[in-house]
């Protein structure tokens, strides 16, 4: 007689679900960009300026750009095959991103137009009052700030890269199934092309650099960064890096990055960034890590701590002063305060996440016109 055994045997039907070349990875790095933006929107608050004490600061473009970049690798990654394949309608591709952005982005913007409103009432109009006007409001509530239309940032400055996605997103739904399946030098060709004519239009149009295009010229600035993004994905499917490789590749492009911003700004060094950056989302799509509930929860409340981080800076750093006059704060404990800041923003954004966002995206996505398109 066979020994009794408890264990379970393994079904034909249900393989192992093996970990994701850039599952872990590219989660952990949109949780950073969104971090380093946080650290650049807050760094003029600090005690010192961060911007005089890491010259890294001074390139809040950086963090900004790799996001943009990040958004079309993610997007062609997730998307490509199945509006090449027609297995996903154009409309519907839209209806779910814009499902996936929207919700929580008005909630925050009423947020902030309640604060904005209550400190006034209360006495405590804010600074750069030009900021909160009902024109912008509207702008922004319907995600077309970003659109050349209004030429100042307001409310929840960050949203301005929201409001060009929705174009990058409508445009890549037309252009994907012409690109998708393109050879290695077609791809590198067109990665060349859009590059070198991203630096012509903005020095044409705006006589101002590229990677850093002011807010009336987001369009500008956000589409050729998408695309790229579409590009290196594109250009870098299939490709795998070990663990070592993946670390020593990182390592040397943030070294490399950090040096060059300290070299005085020309194309060709911002084109060279721009490359140091595609490497890292290239080696970061190829490397597999174990991913676990902290990488994925990381994942997601990058987006919400991108969404969130103004209103919270408003309100702390709008507090901060009165704090420090009151109780007459040296140096170490106006860090202190400062720091305490950042934990905060931080902690808002994943219970944002958990108690806001994703409950919201889930009940919006088995709404029939986006669960089934239109």
């Amino acid at each position: 007689m066979k020994p009794f055994s408890f264990v379970i045997p393994r079904s034909h039907h249900a393989p192992d679900i093996q970990p994701r070349a850039g599952g872990a990875s590219l989660d952990v790095l949109r949780f950073l960009a969104a971090s380093f933006i946080l650290l650049f929107h807050y760094g003029s608050t600090a005690p010192v300026d961060l911007a005089s004490l890491f010259p890294i600061f001074k390139q809040g473009w950086l963090a900004t750009d790799f996001f943009l970049f990040l958004s079309g690798y993610i997007l062609s990654r997730a998307y490509g095959q199945r509006l090449v394949t027609s297995h996903m309608r154009r409309t519907h591709f839209f209806l779910r991103r814009f499902a996936r952005l929207w919700p929580s982005h008005i909630l925050v913007l009423l947020a902030f137009g309640a604060f904005v409103m209550a400190s006034t009432a209360a006495g405590f109009a804010p600074n750069h009052a030009e900021k909160y006007g009902v024109a912008d409001f509207f702008a922004q509530a319907f995600l077309v700030h970003g659109w050349g239309m209004m030429h100042a940032e307001s409310w929840n400055t960050p949203t301005w890269t929201l409001s060009v996605l929705l174009v990058c997103y409508a445009l890549f739904s037309v252009y994907i199934p012409y690109v998708y399946k393109r050879g290695l030098p077609v791809m590198i060709s067109l990665s060349v092309i859009v590059l070198l004519a991203a630096h012509g239009l903005a020095l044409g149009l705006a006589n101002h650099a590229f990677v850093d295009l002011p807010f009336s010229w987001a369009l500008l600035r956000a589409i050729p960064l998408f695309l790229l993004g579409n590009l290196i994905e594109r250009m870098t499917a299939g490709f795998r890096v070990s663990k070592a490789v993946f670390w020593i590749s990182l390592l040397s492009a943030f070294a490399a990055i950090s040096g060059l911003c300290l070299l005085p700004r020309n194309a060709a060094i911002d084109s060279l960034i721009l490359v140091l950056l595609g490497s890292v989302l290239a080696v970061s799509g190829g490397v597999t890590f174990h991913e676990n509930i902290i990488t994925h929860r990381m994942g997601r409340a990058s987006f919400a701590l991108f969404l969130t981080h103004s209103l919270v800076g408003a309100v702390w750093f709008g507090i901060s002063p009165k704090l420090i006059a009151y109780f007459a704060l040296n140096l170490p404990m106006q860090w202190g305060l400062w720091g305490a800041g950042v934990l905060v923003a931080v902690t808002v954004a994943f219970l944002f996440d958990a108690l806001v966002d994703k409950p919201l995206s889930q009940w919006v996505s088995r709404l029939s016109f986006v669960k089934g398109g239109i």
